[in-house]
């Protein structure tokens, strides 16, 4: 009786957070697909984890909080993959051609996610938490591991929420 009790109660809880929960896939630059879940305990705010994947990749996790009455502005912060960099990791005493080819075709593709912290603008265009397109800016300073060197960086998503 007890173990029914648990899963009937369990069936009452699930849903509720369920609906709670939202995904939504998009893309940008730096960050060519970025699919994202999100939670909120109201309409005006959204909790969000996102994975980066484009010149290279990473997790970002972060806050957002709608400025007006429609939802449609929101302002947030977010912490980890913010944006990336160019790193040159090629030495400028490379005398032999083969390396500067490589070094050429290598720095097409040599970019490196700045892991920090960022400030975050959104555009929602039927609400934070609704079903819509979202446009959002982030912009933040942070390292890229590599090199060991701090840099300013930042994205820009276009995605759609389910």
């Amino acid at each position: 009786m007890k173990k029914a009790l648990l899963v009937l109660s369990m069936c009452y809880a699930i849903p509720s957070f369920a609906s709670d929960v939202d995904f939504s896939i998009g893309g940008g630059y730096p960050y060519f697909v970025v699919p994202e879940v999100s939670w909120s305990n109201n309409d005006s705010q959204r909790w969000y984890a996102k994975y980066n994947l484009g010149l290279d990749d990473g997790f970002n996790l972060g806050y957002e909080q709608a400025l007006d009455d429609n939802q449609h502005h929101a302002l947030g912060i977010a912490l980890g993959a913010i944006g990336t960099r160019d790193v040159d990791t090629c030495s400028e005493e490379d005398d032999n051609v083969g390396d500067a080819f490589s070094c050429i075709i290598s720095g097409l593709f040599d970019d490196h996610s700045v892991q920090g912290a960022a400030l975050s603008y959104s555009y929602n265009f039927s609400g934070l938490n609704a079903r819509s397109w979202r446009i959002k800016f982030e912009a933040g300073y942070g390292r890229v591991s590599v090199v060991d060197k701090n840099y300013a960086s930042g994205n820009v998503t276009v995605s759609y929420q389910f």
